[in-house]
């Protein structure tokens, strides 16, 4: 270990908070935003090659204003009208408001905006802190750094997905196959790994793109409902969802959900559910939270929920049976299909993972799959 690696760590680290100090307690940055993530970068690559010399509190992690929690999944019809049922009881309304929205198959990331100029992109990480990944984000074409159309609020945290367009991921598999490597698994995992690379310049070779559509903190208020919330980030210039439904009444929104399924191959990301909200900010506030209390990874709001679509499915055949080397000379073999068109994508191979798993399933040449 080079002798002065743990006294760089501690200048860098001194000299971030420094830093966050002038520009967001003092409002008097002393620096440009590239050599504020510059800054970043090395001490996250520090950190990687090093991590004994981590610390919990890194300025590469940064805590959420307000936390990011997760979904709870519903699976069919019936557990849909059994959630509308127990807020219906709550709130002591017939029939309530809804936003439906498509569940992105993406990175869930925070971004913040202060005085309308971007500052800071955050991944949701344990929902309480994620890894600060501003420079990537940065990146991303269609995100302005800047928001349009004032008024702006002081502060506001918008939430949303970093994802890879199929086309994009499908031109990065073609690259990887020609040198030689492994194809990338899918699009989330692609996105996500790509958004955690420390070289922000290898990053803008993959377009990676982002959808917005929730709220973390603001301040002042700016919108009091979900589906006000979609027309405001808009009319910002952000990027947002094509399509989404404001209902009254859960009747309502299982027809959105049978609507978006026909709809959402034509969307520019993945979609893998739907997403049911109560529209309202103030009954969301009313209704809570599931595991109050407890960490943010461990919180489910009881005002929206996931309803999760069944897996697409196609049928092709088993051209041959080929062995594949992987970087580290492993050998794995993988089925050469004729192609077949599933989720979005041209699919060609599948692994079969070893000679046990290919004689326990009696994988043969010319079987249909």
């Amino acid at each position: 270990m080079p002798v002065d690696s743990s006294q760089r760590l501690a200048l860098l680290r001194a000299e971030i908070a420094r830093h966050d100090e002038l520009y967001y307690r003092q409002a008097r940055p002393e620096i440009t935003d590239y050599d504020y993530d510059r800054l970043k970068r090395e001490l996250a690559e520090l950190e990687a090659r090093q991590p004994e010399l981590a610390l919990a509190d890194s300025p590469t992690r940064v805590r959420h204003r307000q936390a990011m929690v997760t979904l709870d999944n519903t699976y069919d019809e019936l557990e849909l009208r059994e959630f509308d049922a127990r807020l219906v009881k709550l709130l002591g309304e017939p029939v309530l408001s809804y936003v439906v929205e498509p569940k992105i198959d993406g990175l869930a990331v925070s971004l913040t905006y202060e005085h309308g100029q971007l500052v800071r992109a955050v991944t949701r990480g344990d929902g309480e802190e994620g890894d600060d990944v501003t420079a990537n984000v940065r990146t991303i074409r269609g995100l302005p750094h800047a928001l349009g159309n004032p008024p702006w609020p002081e502060f506001i945290e918008i939430r949303g997905e970093v994802y890879l367009r199929w086309t994009e991921f499908e031109r990065i598999n073609r690259l990887q196959e020609e040198a030689g490597g492994e194809p990338y698994a899918n699009p989330r995992n692609l996105a996500a790994g790509t958004l955690k690379l420390l070289d922000p310049a290898e990053v803008a070779q993959r377009e990676l793109e982002i959808v917005l559509y929730g709220l973390g903190h603001c301040e002042p208020a700016m919108v009091s409902a979900q589906a006000e919330l979609h027309a405001q980030l808009r009319a910002w210039g952000l990027p947002v969802v094509e399509q989404f439904w404001p209902v009254a009444g859960i009747e309502a929104a299982w027809a959105a959900i049978q609507e978006l399924d026909t709809r959402r191959r034509g969307f520019r990301y993945g979609t893998d559910g739907a997403v049911v909200k109560l529209d309202r900010f103030a009954q969301q506030a009313a209704a809570g939270f599931r595991g109050a209390g407890q960490a943010a990874r461990k919180l489910s709001p009881r005002w929206a929920c996931a309803y999760k679509f069944a897996p697409d499915r196609a049928e092709t055949r088993v051209r041959a049976i080929t062995i594949q080397v992987g970087r580290t000379g492993a050998l794995t073999p993988v089925a050469e299909l004729e192609p077949v068109l599933l989720a979005g994508t041209t699919v060609k191979r599948a692994t079969l993972h070893n000679a046990d798993e290919i004689a326990r399933k009696d994988v043969r040449v010319g079987d249909t799959v």
